[in-house]
């Protein structure tokens, strides 16, 4: 390291001051979640307002106090090739972090640390399910200098804005994300908000139902039943609105960049996020889309990369870019995995009996529907549309599974309505499983799963011939590399 690098971070040292507002607004965001419920009833309640004010005193006491100890007893130095990191007052923790550990450093920028010229850093390494560490106030160009130290990365190879980014979101195209959000969800989210808005009024109303002449509640019912398609409609628009909302907030001036060996990420309105990820370190890469956002031709990656159990499935350590036309995805999987080659693969499929298996899965929910209901006519005309539906459903998603792959890419793809596609490089495999059974075997089929530091992948219902070569393969692959595979 140079003299201004041990200068600064080769001895113990705290955060900046202003940490304790970020320690501050963490515990009482927890605490405010935890409480809420309780809080909004016993804020409304004249009996126990009294006492609902003491405790809420006390609560924000804690919180206060917790803050500065947490501030207090935090301190980090370099040493060597790690990080070392002392917390804790009552149980003393020493945190050590080897560079080489370490998958990736993220910056992130509230409102007020924007505004105070500060940022928060993570660190995100393979032995976490997740954040390993979380910094909440540093000034940014420490934080810079701090993350190309952890990341072997100088900030002379990284500064500056490549012209032609691999991605970047402007307003038409933000417009669009926001359209193909979880509408439902997002629905539901806001209507819970209104509603938790306006449950004060219930008492007033109550009061005023119970004055009210006797034929009020009959003209409320009247026109609470005319009342049903608006709001059907407002809750469409309040749907769309909030998902609207989300987007801009989430997405705000989206761009990725491919700078040296790292991926660069910027993104978010009021919390700024920058994140730079060693293209070494990308384990996975997952494409998703629904019909919707296939009729605006757009699709959203995840970028995955290593954590501790990868058997949990594809969850932490990932990033999410959304709106991507194809062409952009195409230069973002060539950057990535260069050595992928479309021109040059082979592909795999599984045998005729999945798409059995698939249609005999989709017909279990009849059952109960015959168990309780009966054999009426009503049921029997439910089941035949069923039938038919699944029949041609579970088609499409049986032909839409296929597996690609060149000498040192993967790609599988599947789904139907929701369709995935995942790539990922044969030499950073950990693991490989050949699965077969008594029943499989006299059928000449088995599953391989494709286990690695992100998360793993099932290729079923293969022949068993061509699992038994992806075994083989995807084994001399790992144990032919040379050099680091992450």
């Amino acid at each position: 390291m140079s003299e201004v690098e041990t200068e600064l971070f080769s001895h113990p040292r705290r955060q900046h001051v202003l940490g304790l507002l970020g320690y501050f607004t963490k515990n009482l965001y927890v605490m405010v979640k935890s409480f809420w419920p309780v809080a909004a009833g016993l804020a409304f309640s004249g009996e126990v307002m009294l006492y609902a004010s003491l405790i809420g005193s006390v609560l924000l006491g804690l919180v206060v106090l917790s803050a500065v100890l947490e501030y207090l007893f935090f301190k980090f130095h370099l040493s060597g090739d790690q990080m070392v990191v002392h917390r804790g007052l009552w149980k003393k923790e020493r945190l050590v972090i080897p560079f080489d550990r370490i998958q990736a450093v993220h910056l992130q920028q509230s409102a007020w640390q924007q505004v105070f010229g500060l940022t928060g850093l993570r660190v995100d390494t393979a032995g976490g399910s997740g954040s390993e560490l979380d910094f909440s106030a540093l000034k940014k160009p420490e934080a810079i200098e701090l993350r190309s130290i952890l990341t072997g990365v100088t900030q002379k190879q990284t500064q500056g804005e490549s012209d032609q980014p691999l991605m970047a979101l402007d307003t038409p195209k933000l417009f669009k994300v926001g359209l193909t959000q979880n509408h439902l969800r997002n629905g539901a989210i806001a209507l819970g908000a209104l509603m938790t808005i306006a449950e004060p009024l219930n008492r007033v109303i109550g009061a005023w139902l119970e004055s009210a002449p006797g034929w009020t509640g009959l003209v409320l019912s009247l026109f609470g039943f005319l009342l049903i398609i608006p709001g059907v409609i407002l809750f469409v628009f309040l749907a769309v609105l909030a998902s609207l909302v989300t987007a801009v907030i989430s997405y705000y001036k989206m761009r990725v960049d491919l700078e040296g060996d790292e991926l660069s990420l910027e993104s978010g309105l009021l919390k700024r996020n920058e994140f730079r990820i060693p293209l070494q370190k990308i384990q996975l890469l997952v494409w998703k889309s629904t019909w919707l956002r296939r009729q605006l031709q757009l699709e959203t990656l995840q970028i995955h990369q290593a954590k501790a159990q990868a058997e949990s499935g594809l969850g932490a350590l990932a990033l999410n870019i959304p709106g991507l036309e194809r062409d952009q995805s195409q230069r973002i999987l060539d950057a990535v995995f260069p050595r992928w080659n479309p021109h040059r693969v082979e592909q795999f499929k599984p045998v005729k009996h999945m798409r059995y298996r698939l249609f005999a899965a989709a017909l279990l929910p009849l059952i109960p529907l015959f168990v309780i209901g009966g054999m009426g006519l009503v049921n029997l005309i439910i089941a035949v549309l069923w039938i038919l539906f699944r029949w041609y459903s579970t088609g499409r998603k049986y032909e839409s599974i296929e597996a690609t792959s060149n000498e040192a890419v993967l790609v599988v793809k599947s789904g139907w309505w929701f369709r995935n596609r995942t790539a990922l490089q044969w030499h950073q495999l950990q693991r490989v499983s050949f699965h077969q059974n008594m029943f499989h075997k006299r059928r000449g089929i088995a599953h391989v799963g494709l286990h690695t530091a992100a998360g793993s992948q099932t290729l079923r219902f293969l022949p068993e011939a061509d699992a038994r070569r992806i075994v083989n393969y995807s084994l001399y692959c790992i144990e032919n590399h040379k050099g680091s595979w992450m």
